[in-house]
């Protein structure tokens, strides 16, 4: 047997091995499959699933970029309690880079949801649970959302995607107004954009869904006057 061969079938059969055992220490309650959801939030947000292939083998990498330290705290803690895993933590460019390398996350993860700026979606099967709608939205937005003093504001080149955004608020009485603008530039892609400008749209963010952003959740608090 060609020797690259017969260390592929090892390294493939020991793998399972480990797949298995994991797949025994993932929880599948309602808890659980909520903080999943938040997860394919933040990601879908600030987040990168790479699948990248190395000589004669695959490499799976997860990264997250937040840029509070309260949004960084919250995605650990669910890494660790979804799957026992600890991500590496470095800052640079004013964020934080929360990198994990593991197949079995990032393949967990892929299975719910699509992820990369231009084909992020909803995890479907998550949002069967009474609060994962809410939980993807409050990681989203925490993300990527803007906090004025009169508006809550998202955008995303991943215009299907963002207009699903759009009607999911409206199931919690947040009604938002979209936008698109095409950039000058040939290179760049259309934009769409989400704008929550009405007082009682913004209280009902605030009051259902939230950040966990600690300086966009004050400043929707004070701009709010709560």
């Amino acid at each position: 047997m060609n020797l690259s061969l017969r260390n592929r079938k090892v390294a493939l059969s020991r793998w399972r091995k480990i797949s298995l055992e994991e797949n025994k220490t993932l929880r599948d309650d309602e808890k659980t499959l909520i903080m999943k959801s938040a997860l394919c939030g933040f990601l879908a947000g600030d987040g990168s699933l790479q699948i990248r292939k190395e000589k004669n083998f695959y490499h799976y990498q997860l990264d997250f970029f937040p840029d509070n330290e309260t949004m960084l705290k919250t995605y650990l803690n669910f890494i660790k309690k979804v799957y026992g895993k600890k991500p590496s933590v470095s800052f640079r460019d004013n964020v934080y880079v929360a990198r994990l390398s593991s197949k079995f996350v990032v393949l967990d993860l892929l299975k719910e949801s699509k992820f990369g700026i231009y084909e992020w979606s909803f995890p479907h099967r998550l949002f069967k649970n009474k609060g994962a709608k809410e939980s993807w939205l409050k990681a989203f937005f925490s993300a990527e959302g803007y906090v004025g003093n009169k508006v809550i504001k998202i955008q995303s080149v991943n215009i299907k995607s963002l207009k699903k955004v759009l009607k999911l608020l409206l199931d919690f009485k947040i009604k938002g107004n979209y936008y698109e603008y095409k950039p000058k530039s040939r290179n760049h892609s259309k934009v769409g954009m989400i704008f929550i400008n009405s007082k009682e749209s913004r209280i009902n963010y605030f009051k259902l869904i939230g950040f966990w952003h600690s300086k966009k959740e004050n400043n929707l608090r004070k701009a709010l006057d709560l």
